[in-house]
């Protein structure tokens, strides 16, 4: 049996299609109660926060890499897809609030594959609220001409009474359903939910319930404040990519502490183009894995690209000069939508 247009079970199967974000378009939105929740700038970058698009310079050299990215995706066999240009400078309104949009670079963060369904999360950011839509052209053309399901979860109000903070860590509620796409990963039947300020309880029971007895929905505790791509990565089955800073083994759940762990070594210190940067250097883990053994890697990570190879991968090293400007590298500006294999039980 062929194998369907929409098809992706976990984050090692050697890729076949994949979405890959612009940064045309982009745009600071307001500095607003979900935004500063998800980003948690300081007193310092928030005073000196700026609005507006996002100047010229740092969309062509983003854009500059994202086509080298692309290129080499294509090398491999890959088919590669991409948004058309959106305006996110425009204005986003609900009847509870008003803001501005912010880019389609990271299709990770709003949009997740599992199985043959492509499912829209609930994100906590008002400014990325219609974020999918910037790939709606796309999505259309998959369930127009697959056998695939397009799923959104319910959209979220975002009240002010949404975020807090507990000391000193933001915190989000339990009044509906949000969860940033990106706060996941997949190993076959087995879905590992990082529950933050990104994602609460009430989204991983509406997964339970949505996906049914087929997948089995893990809640991890806090690894991380938001998403889980510069924390915990599973690069095959039986090992994973971890975050040294974050990740204690003890609070791992007890299937995952039986696989092979390589912890990421310092990271090489990346510039930014905006205000204040909207990642840390931890970036630099955000890898896309083309197969099990190839693993697209940002180029100056040399140490990480050491570690990589003497644990038997083969490191792509590919340049990305923006991953603390946007807050995402390879895994978070590319959604995998086609990988070869089917669901598997890896535990």
């Amino acid at each position: 049996m062929a194998t369907r247009l929409v098809n992706s079970h976990n984050e090692w199967d050697s890729l076949e299609e994949i979405i890959v974000g612009s940064a045309r378009g982009a745009n600071i939105p307001p500095l607003d109660a979900s935004l500063q929740s998800f980003f948690e700038p300081s007193e310092t970058e928030r005073a000196n926060a700026w609005t507006g698009p996002v100047p010229a310079q740092v969309i062509d050299e983003t854009e500059e890499d994202i086509e080298g990215f692309a290129a080499v995706l294509t090398q491999l066999g890959v088919i590669v897809r991409r948004p058309a240009p959106f305006n996110h400078a425009k204005s986003v309104c609900t009847p509870y609030w008003g803001t501005t949009g912010m880019n389609s670079l990271m299709p990770r963060d709003c949009l997740i594959v599992i199985g043959d369904e492509i499912i829209e999360g609930a994100t906590t950011c008002r400014c990325r609220t219609f974020e999918p839509w910037a790939f709606r052209e796309i999505l259309l053309d998959y369930f127009k001409n697959g056998e695939g399901k397009w799923t959104a979860v319910p959209k979220p109000t975002l009240l002010d009474n949404v975020f807090s903070e507990l000391d000193g860590v933001a915190m989000i509620d339990e009044s509906e359903p949000l969860f940033d796409t990106a706060n996941m990963f997949r190993c076959g039947q087995d879905i590992f939910f990082n529950r933050s300020n990104t994602g609460n309880a009430l989204a991983v029971a509406w997964l339970r319930r949505h996906l049914g007895d087929k997948y089995r929905v893990h809640e991890l505790p806090r690894l991380s404040d938001d998403h889980i791509g510069t924390t915990l990565i599973p690069l095959r089955p039986g090992t994973l990519l971890a975050n040294p800073a974050r990740v204690k083994l003890e609070k791992l759940p007890d299937m995952l502490r039986k696989w092979d762990v390589i912890w990421a070594p310092q990271l090489q210190p990346q510039t930014y183009g905006l205000d204040w940067a909207r990642s840390s250097n931890w970036i630099g883990m955000n890898v896309l894995s083309i197969d099990e053994k190839r693993v697209v890697v940002e180029a100056q990570q040399c140490g990480l690209i050491r570690l990589l190879e003497d644990n038997g991968f083969e490191p792509i090293p590919v340049r990305y000069r923006h991953g603390r400007t946007f807050g995402g590298s390879f895994h978070c500006i590319s959604l995998d939508i086609r990988r070869h294999g089917g669901l598997q039980n890896y535990f």
